[in-house]
């Protein structure tokens, strides 16, 4: 069989292209049900469940609570397991396929009434998050661990990046080619049945990525075999992760995008339906809105990575911040489909280059905690993230209530008054900028860039020798 790993000149395992490519096509599994589920939840089950906006705050805010504990916890267990197969891989083989069956039972309520059509909602709420977090979790918990070298984890983010990107491209255009009526505007008996039409569509391809990420692209490295011996508490690793600066820096910032990046996908069905006015037989119009953002950031890419290597990831990352702000300015003044691509386009700019580097931050600070501590510590760290960005998610819906509550739109009705679309100006404009601004204040105090970057490098293929040597 072809060796699948070779040595670099610096002794570290260096994996060929087809495992890093089975481990890239990991984001298809994430991105079709993590942003399938972002895309589209509160458009349906306000628009087309009816269940009023409060409710489904209360359901979001319900959720969080078990986020507190579910994505910290798998973190931790996860850098504690001791099998065979290592620490990561058997948390992933557990939620292969009930993750696939709930991305179809997402979309399939009762529908006999308000009060059952909630209940059901929060259960699957708790079911997806429970399900995605185990894997996604242990998924990327193995980018930091399998691809050492700050080139070669350049390199596959690039790989994971462009394949997320075709991930989101399904997300976003698959339901506007099937749902004729995305945001209920016409109240057609069969939208639930293309609802659930995609929602089966998202499952069979989560269950078919799934497969080909564990199979051929997941893979432990030596060095780190015994880590689980020396890995802290629960209660040691969430002190010593909220003591890392560099993390709270990191996670205030990446808090203000997701939610950013929420409030966008999660309003532009809305948007595009009763700002713009798309009408009916235009409505495959929100989805390619929605790809054109994320093909401008394919198309951008090769200028982001040049920006990286001249000024590095910390001034990249400042400057993604800005660009993004930047877009949101529109939201607050355009009335027509042809800015509504340009605002997405150069929003598109921002969130490529944020995809671009957040995980490898976040795989410096994990380096710089090794260095601290003397043990890889990805799934705490993982875990904070999940429940950060997971809450994110929950900030999106509240700030969506408040402001539906505040301008009429309590409860769906199909045609809405002009404070409701002053309402969706702001939301997509003024308070995402809100956002950004913070999120760029707090990343301006990330600390681990020019000497301190370079001196962690140095010590940390120090460390690693030492262990190969143990183990």
């Amino acid at each position: 069989m072809e060796e699948d790993i070779s040595k670099t000149s610096d002794g570290y395992v260096s994996y060929d292209f087809k495992t890093k490519l089975a481990f890239s096509i990991g984001e298809i599994t994430d991105t079709v049900a993590y942003q399938g589920f972002g895309a589209l939840v509160f458009v349906f089950y306000f628009s087309v469940a009816k269940l009023p906006v409060i409710w489904v705050s209360i359901g979001f805010t319900v959720w969080t609570v078990w986020n507190a504990f579910n994505d910290p916890l798998i973190g931790i267990l996860s850098d504690r397991t001791k099998t065979r197969w290592g620490r990561r891989i058997p948390w992933m083989i557990a939620a292969a396929v009930p993750l696939s069956l709930i991305c179809f039972f997402l979309w399939t309520p009762p529908m006999t009434s308000v009060e059952m059509n909630f209940i059901y909602f929060v259960v699957v709420l708790f079911l997806f998050d429970t399900f995605f977090t185990m894997y996604s979790l242990n998924h990327v918990s193995l980018f930091p661990e399998m691809f050492i070298k700050e080139d070669e984890r350049a390199k596959v983010n690039v790989m994971r990046m462009i394949i997320a990107i075709v991930a989101l491209i399904i997300v976003f255009l698959l339901p506007s080619l099937i749902i004729e009526d995305m945001a209920n505007q016409f109240e057609y008996e069969y939208t639930i049945t293309q609802y659930n039409t995609v929602g089966l569509v998202f499952a069979i391809i989560v269950g078919i990525t799934i497969f080909i990420t564990i199979k051929w692209g997941s893979k432990e490295r030596v060095e780190f075999a015994k880590d689980f011996e020396t890995a802290p508490s629960f209660t040691k690793s969430i002190k010593y992760t909220f003591t890392n600066k560099a993390f709270v820096s990191f996670i205030i910032a990446w808090l203000c995008m997701t939610t950013v990046t929420g409030m966008l996908i999660t309003l532009v069905p809305l948007y595009a339906t009763y700002v713009l006015e798309v009408a009916e037989e235009n409505s495959i119009m929100i989805g390619v809105l929605l790809l054109t953002t994320f093909l401008v950031g394919i198309i951008f890419l090769p200028i982001w990575m040049k920006i990286r290597n001249k000024w590095g990831l910390w001034k990249m990352s400042l400057m993604v911040f800005v660009v993004l702000a930047f877009a949101c300015t529109f939201f607050l003044w355009i009335d027509d489909l042809l800015m509504a691509f340009i605002t997405m386009a150069i929003g598109g700019i921002g969130i490529g280059g944020s995809m671009y580097i957040q995980d490898q931050l976040l795989a410096q600070i994990i380096d710089d905690d090794e260095l601290k501590y003397g043990t890889r510590r990805e799934g705490g760290f993982y875990g904070i993230w999940a429940f950060v960005t997971r809450f994110g998610g929950v900030i999106v819906i509240l700030i969506i209530s408040f402001v539906f509550s505040g301008t009429g739109w309590g409860e769906f009705t199909p045609l809405p008054g002009a404070d409701v679309i002053l309402g969706l100006r702001l939301l997509m404009g003024l308070i995402n900028i809100l956002f950004l601004g913070i999120g760029f204040f707090a990343l301006y105090f990330y600390p681990i860039h020019g000497e301190k970057l370079e001196e962690n490098l140095i010590k940390r293929a120090e460390i690693h020798s030492k262990k190969v040597k143990v183990k």
